[in-house]
């Protein structure tokens, strides 16, 4: 795998600490000689890390894996928790910095560099990979329990009945959201706030500026071979006004799809470009066709590209690019027993209880297709009604 870090990991106390080292069978002991980090290394830590942080926020698909491995957090004992997240070095980063103060382990799972929900629902975070930083750390020589607690957002490929059968080590899920581990770790407890996948003002921020950095990167191109490359400039600024937009605009922009709603974000930017034409002296018909088509084109991108971006709804380019199948969910009633994992499991709240105790399927509109009920369901009482009818359509034909 490409990536590496230092051999030392910083506890929450300052000192330094080796993880485990596979190679050696050795988990390290307290390197009681390693100064404090001060002020100025820092410093100097965070400006050579800049251009990778900004690598990251700006091209947040492109993989960026670190090296699997155990990472020993503060000073954990034999009874300390064990956590469990994919090698995608901005997640490992920022699980870290959320784990700080904590006692505990945290197993970094081979995933391809891939963020936890990507992985697991691309089949890049399964129980193969569990398997393997278990045996490659040989953590189960280090604690007296055999208990995982597994990012939520993985119920989408790792099924936790398998996950026991297979490797003897019993997983629940936490929260979805790495702060709000800590408070979880406290008191064993997940309230429905730290189930659900939020989409607050700074997620929709980074996600604008992730979508910006994909479709510059993409679709620069091709305005510049019919307009020239001299519109280059402007057009990755019309696409970041685009993608800004429809991100904070999300819940509140008129229309039914997200291209009709990027529609309403370039309406004002096309008055304003033919106002400012106009003032410049440039307001010939050929400039304002220009520039009102490349504002259209920037608006198209975003409005096409933006769900993919977002964890509320679901991703029209699986289908189209990654053949991945409609989803239409069913409860078959008689199956179900009540134990509410689909709940438990669902990113958004898609399900309730009814009267007789069974889950229903409540909101079906926001469903955003990841199919952690699907696999999570212990009696299969959760199907996918669309995969079930082309499965009876090929059994009578």
């Amino acid at each position: 795998m490409r990536g590496s870090e230092t051999t030392l990991e910083q506890n929450a106390g300052g000192n330094k600490q080796r993880p485990y080292d596979g190679a050696n069978g050795s988990v390290g002991a307290l390197d009681a000689t390693a100064p404090r980090e001060g002020r100025e290394v820092q410093t100097s830590n965070f400006l050579r890390e800049l251009p990778k942080r900004l690598f990251q926020i700006v091209f947040r698909v492109v993989p960026y894996p670190t090296r699997p491995r155990l990472i020993r957090i503060g000073n954990p004992g034999r009874r300390s928790p064990v956590l469990v997240t994919t090698n995608y070095d901005l997640t490992v980063r920022r699980v870290r910095r959320a784990l700080d103060g904590v006692d505990c382990w945290l197993l970094v799972a081979p995933a391809g560099g891939v963020d936890v929900w990507c992985a697991a629902s691309g089949g890049r975070f399964t129980i193969e990979s569990i398997i393997s930083i278990l045996k490659t750390t040989r953590i189960g020589e280090l604690v007296d329990h055999r208990r995982l607690i597994l990012p939520q957002l993985c119920a989408t490929g790792i099924n936790l009945f398998e996950l026991r059968r297979r490797t003897g080590w019993a997983g629940v899920f936490g929260p979805v959201q790495a702060e709000d581990v800590p408070e979880y770790l406290r008191t064993r407890r997940k309230p429905e706030a730290m189930m659900r996948v939020p989409f607050a003002l700074r997620e929709r921020l980074e996600m604008a500026i992730a979508m910006w950095g994909s479709l510059t990167l993409r679709y620069t191109l091709f305005p510049c071979i019919v307009f020239g490359w001299r519109i280059a400039p402007g057009f990755a600024l019309l696409l970041a006004l685009m993608c800004l937009g429809v991100s904070l605009g999300c819940f509140v922009l008129p229309g039914k799809t997200f291209v009709q709603k990027a529609g309403f974000v370039a309406l004002p930017v096309i008055v304003g470009l033919i106002g400012s034409l106009v003032f410049l002296g440039q307001g010939a018909a050929l400039p304002i066709v220009e520039w009102t088509v490349l504002v259209g084109l920037a608006a198209f991108l975003a409005g096409t590209a933006f769900p993919s971006y977002s964890p509320l709804w679901a991703c029209g380019y699986s289908k189209l690019f990654y053949g991945a199948s409609d989803l239409r969910l069913a409860i078959r009633e008689e199956q179900c027993i009540g134990c509410k994992i689909c709940d438990l499991v669902c990113p958004v709240e898609c399900f309730a209880p009814g009267e007789n105790r069974k889950m229903l399927f409540v909101n079906p509109d926001i469903c955003v297709g990841c199919g952690a009920c699907v696999i999570q369901c212990p009696t299969d009482a959760i199907i996918n009604q669309v995969a079930e009818d082309h499965r009876l359509q090929t059994a009578c034909g």
